[in-house]
């Protein structure tokens, strides 16, 4: 996973999205990557979707300013394992 490709992903998205919906076109554009970014968790404690969708998440926030969005409120959606939970909402700059 890298800038131009998170670039990619974040310009196929409305001006909001959460981010179960950067998960799902992520993995739609880059299944490759994807997949070799869960399997680098396979021997990490605990869930590999977790961790793997836990360092998606902190790159998102950490580069942030220079992918020109900014965080807004939780909110509530289905994650890929079709599960509702609470995630982070983003808006396009």
């Amino acid at each position: 996973m890298n800038e131009t490709q998170v670039g990619n992903v974040i310009a196929t998205l409305g001006n909001e999205f959460d981010f179960h919906e950067f998960i799902e076109a992520f993995v739609k554009m880059y299944e490759r990557e994807y997949v070799e970014l869960l399997y680098s968790h396979i021997n990490n404690m605990g869930s590999v979707f977790t961790n793997a969708h836990s360092q998606i998440g902190r790159y998102l926030l950490q580069n942030s300013p220079s992918l020109n969005i900014e965080k807004l409120d939780k909110t509530v959606s289905e994650n890929i394992k079709r599960n509702e939970n609470v995630n982070q909402k983003w808006r396009k700059l």
